[in-house]
């Protein structure tokens, strides 16, 4: 039993009504049905709180039914924690004379808090474990693997935090030493000849120490069995793995750039690489929780530069473009020579409106360019059609003209929308 009901007898009405109205942060914008439902649970527990015969184990009890429910209607666990302060905080108000029970109070609500959290940890970690499997089979089914594949062995050294976690159990514990697991070890023996570049090689190689360092502080937690803490540990160790991910992605884009046949006339990759290309690019988004924009390029008038200049005028003018879309973009990007004047940009690692942002620089400095030949001062514009791609189920070889399909849609509106202009999908 706690003490403190005597302090708020027949106030239970007024309390759920005040911490409804200015506490509970998401019910205005429930559904109906899912608003009386939340309501229906905070008036037991405030009821509960305020009956001199309610125990400590109803009132968990009742927590833990809400905290189940609001799971299934993805409630994020902060809106949870926040709305649970917000009550404790209101009883505190009430009881500022008391500090007996201000103290009961609060050991009460962090015990409440543990018990919430644990059953958001649990549901965190099963989530997770089904998400880095996925990814993991995303990479083994890349159909070239260069410094990517090293981050396979973090994904199953996450996982298998994960389930340490999950028993509570320390022993046989995760690699906690950033240089010695199989990842820390090939960063710091062979890494830096293959990424070749210094601030990116110690950008990665911080990142992986502050992911070593949540780990050890996970396993100097598990005992005092402060799950909400360990659940915020655990979130900033998927957060950083996933930023690994993605930097490795970036390099092994520079390398495939570097290494795939280019177009003799632009330096573009050539359209036969897009399909591979494209299904290493879908695999590591999926891998690495990120986005990526499709975009396709068409010269605008392009037939009219032909036809006015020759054809020697217009490989000068298509081999320009190609060199601003470099200028603008970054050595992890991809531009593809698709067809004629048309080109197919990728941009990894990237949402849609960044992805447009830098798009529109490109169309914006092509359109202030020109190209000298014979005497005539030549150029041009471009339109674009883009749309951004967020993987969220195994790669399919029809995916890739589909894309290009919705991308070829949104080129088809910015040229009848005036030309020299990006349409994002």
């Amino acid at each position: 039993m706690y003490k403190f009901a005597q302090f708020l007898d027949n106030t239970d009405d007024v309390l759920f009504e005040e911490f409804l109205d200015k506490h509970v942060a998401c019910v205005s914008s429930y559904e109906e049905e899912k608003h009386a439902t939340v309501s229906s649970y905070y008036k037991k527990i405030i009821e509960l709180l305020c009956t001199t015969s309610s125990g400590f184990e109803e009132l968990i009890s009742m927590y833990e039914a809400l905290t189940k429910y609001k799971m299934s209607i993805d409630i994020p666990y902060v809106i949870v924690t926040n709305e649970l302060y917000a009550l404790k905080n209101m009883l505190i108000s009430k009881l500022a004379e008391s500090n007996a029970q201000i103290v009961e109070i609060l050991t009460l609500f962090e015990s409440i808090n543990n018990v919430v959290a644990k059953i958001y940890l649990h549901s965190y970690i099963e989530k997770l474990t089904s998400q880095n499997n996925i990814r993991i089979s995303s990479l083994s089914d890349l159909l070239e693997k260069n410094i990517i594949s090293h981050y396979e062995s973090h994904l199953v050294w996450l996982t298998k935090l994960a389930s340490l976690i999950k028993n509570e159990q320390r022993e046989d514990f995760v690699e906690l030493d950033h240089t010695m697991c199989d990842f820390g070890q090939w960063l710091h023996e062979n890494a830096k000849n293959t990424i070749q570049n210094n601030s990116k090689h110690k950008s990665i190689d911080n990142l992986h120490q502050s992911l070593h360092l949540f780990a050890t502080k996970i396993y100097n937690t598990l005992d005092n069995t402060q799950y909400h803490i360990i659940i915020t540990y655990l979130e900033k160790c998927e957060l950083i793995s996933l930023s690994i991910g993605t930097e490795l992605a970036l390099v092994d884009n520079i390398l495939m750039n570097k290494r795939i046949t280019k177009d003799t006339l632009t330096g573009a990759l050539n359209r036969q690489a897009l399909r591979n290309v494209f299904e290493s690019q879908y695999e590591l988004s999926l891998a690495t929780n990120s986005s990526f924009v499709l975009a396709m390029c068409d010269l605008d008038y392009f037939k009219n530069i032909n036809d006015t200049y020759g054809h020697i005028a217009g490989d000068k003018l298509l081999k320009s473009f190609v060199d601003i879309v470099k200028q603008k973009v970054r050595n992890s990007d991809v531009i593809v020579r698709y067809g004629g004047e048309e080109f197919i940009i990728m941009l990894p690692a990237i949402d849609k409106e960044k992805g447009k942002s830098v798009l529109n620089l490109v169309l914006k400095a092509f359109e202030q360019s020109s190209i000298d030949f014979n005497g005539n001062t030549i150029s041009a514009t471009v339109s674009i059609g883009m749309l951004a791609i967020t993987p969220e189920k195994e790669y399919k070889k029809a995916f890739v003209d589909e894309y290009i399909m919705i991308a070829d849609q949104q080129l088809y509106l910015a040229k009848e929308g005036g030309r020299n202009k990006v349409e994002a999908y």
